[in-house]
């Protein structure tokens, strides 16, 4: 089986979003005679950063039972829970000569990357005799008989793994605006940008006051997903403000002092707080 490359792979960066990114086309090599992989190259994904990468496929002829596993040095590969130990096109392992469908993984980016992670797809499939399938078939509902001969490549492909430039921490919370009279539950929102902010926790300096207790009755805030913050996705706090003693003019916003601590490290930042 030779490979021909043509359009886009995918990342839905873990994130619980549903946001996609496509990687850069690349350019077309040589004729294949059962599946085309469209694009050599793997979207660009952080040091650390957990997420779904696609590769795009067309058929040249009808095949089946096609298995796809990810494999290198590096990165961990987790795989959808449909098929387990291995990737199959989304709508089914089967596809018709002409049509596209994508293969996924859960990727896990090395933390210590700097620069292109090479790995390999390994796929398996079976090619089926004419007629069985056509390329307009359901093929979510249609029962095929998979048979045919059996076939296998080995192709490369790049992981680009790109260090961000911007902070490790960037406090995304927006101004929040509580009530005067009554104690209210504030949620404060992070992004990670660099691996391994491990055991992270947050704590405010509020003005006099204005009272804040941190779940549990604990001296400080755990994030809402977990002990460390992600890579390339957000993740927040939530501590209960209590202004019942706060006399601040009701108009009027301060901005309040955020401290996160990390292992190795620290962000301090602020919030815009008013109450009404």
């Amino acid at each position: 089986m030779r490979v021909r490359v043509g359009a886009a792979s995918v990342l839905m960066a873990a994130t619980a979003t549903g946001m996609v990114s496509l990687a850069a086309p690349a350019s077309a090599a040589g004729k294949d005679d059962a599946l085309t992989l469209m694009v050599p190259t793997l979207a660009t994904m952080l040091p650390g950063q957990q997420g779904w990468v696609s590769t795009m496929w067309q058929a040249d002829q009808d095949v089946c039972d096609v298995h796809v596993t990810l494999t290198g040095k590096g990165p961990t590969v987790g795989y959808p829970a449909s098929t387990g130990d291995h990737s199959s096109f989304y709508t089914a392992d089967t596809l018709a000569a002409g049509n596209l469908d994508y293969t996924a993984f859960r990727v896990t980016a090395p933390a210590a990357a700097t620069a292109p992670v090479a790995l390999t797809l390994n796929v398996d499939y079976r090619l089926l005799p004419p007629g069985q399938i056509k390329k307009d078939d359901d093929l979510k509902d249609k029962k095929v008989v998979c048979s045919g001969p059996k076939g296998s490549v080995t192709l490369p492909v790049t992981l680009p793994v790109t260090p961000s430039t911007d902070p490790a921490v960037v406090l995304k919370t927006a101004p929040v605006l509580i009530k005067k009279d009554t104690p209210t539950w504030a949620t404060i929102t992070f992004r990670g940008n660099r691996p391994n902010l491990d055991n992270f926790r947050v704590t405010l300096t509020p003005p006099p006051g204005l009272t804040v207790v941190y779940p549990g009755d604990r001296d400080s805030a755990g994030l809402d997903g977990g002990s460390a913050l992600p890579v390339g996705q957000d993740d927040f706090v939530r501590v209960r403000l209590d202004a019942t003693a706060w006399n601040q003019p009701a108009d009027a916003t301060v901005r309040v002092p955020v401290k996160a601590t990390y292992d190795g490290g620290s962000f301090t930042g602020s919030i815009l707080l008013g109450a009404v």
